[in-house]
């Protein structure tokens, strides 16, 4: 049976949080999970997902390298040089992140934009209550994904950003989400999730 997109979605925040807190044992494990699982969907998205987040990862090494206190690497640039902890440091919140990033991208090959749009809308269905507008929301973002789609690789990205903020004639009138009912594999699922980002933790 297939999981509902609401709960592909809260697993994958419950390891966006988890992430934060596991130590080198489980990032391991959860590495080989992800790569294999990655590997058998012949997914692209972690790939495109790398490209784009190449500087933010470099600045974060660097940043950690060079402002961290501890044992020089270079004692010739004196207070300029990285230091091994902020290296060590810096490559673990790396790792951590391309995890981040493979987690998403295992669940952008597993779930198409319109069952993932028809998740994101089910959650915040709750935040009725204090009068978020689901609806108005879930459009927003599947209008957002289809100018970027349309975008992707035609124009330099000064050009597709222009695009994207401009009324677009090729954009549907009608945007329809097909939401499906939870089960309990749903509820499996998200308790099994818990339970061991629990134990990873303890």
């Amino acid at each position: 049976m297939v999981l509902h997109p609401a709960t592909r979605i809260l697993i994958f925040l419950i390891v966006a949080v988890a992430l934060q807190w596991l130590h080198a044992a489980e990032l391991l494990a959860l590495t080989a999970a992800l790569a294999m699982l990655l590997a058998q969907l012949r997914a692209r998205e972690l790939a495109i997902l790398l490209r784009r987040a190449r500087f933010l990862l470099l600045s974060l090494l660097s940043i950690y390298a060079f402002a961290t206190p501890g044992e020089s690497l270079l004692p010739s640039l004196g207070a300029f040089s990285p230091t091994a902890e902020g290296l060590r440091s810096g490559a673990l919140q790396v790792w951590k992140l391309t995890l981040l990033l493979a987690s998403l991208a295992l669940l952008m090959a597993t779930t198409p934009r319109q069952r993932l749009l028809a998740g994101l809308y089910v959650l915040l269905l709750p935040g009725k209550v204090l009068g978020v507008n689901a609806e108005r929301i879930a459009v927003r973002l599947w209008l957002t994904l289809h100018y970027a789609e349309a975008a992707a690789g035609v124009a330099p990205w000064r050009q597709d950003f222009r695009r994207a903020l401009e009324p677009g004639s090729d954009a549907p009138s009608v945007v329809t989400l097909q939401t499906a009912r939870f089960t309990w594999v749903d509820a499996a699922a998200l308790a099994a999730s818990l339970s061991l980002a629990a134990l990873m933790l303890s």
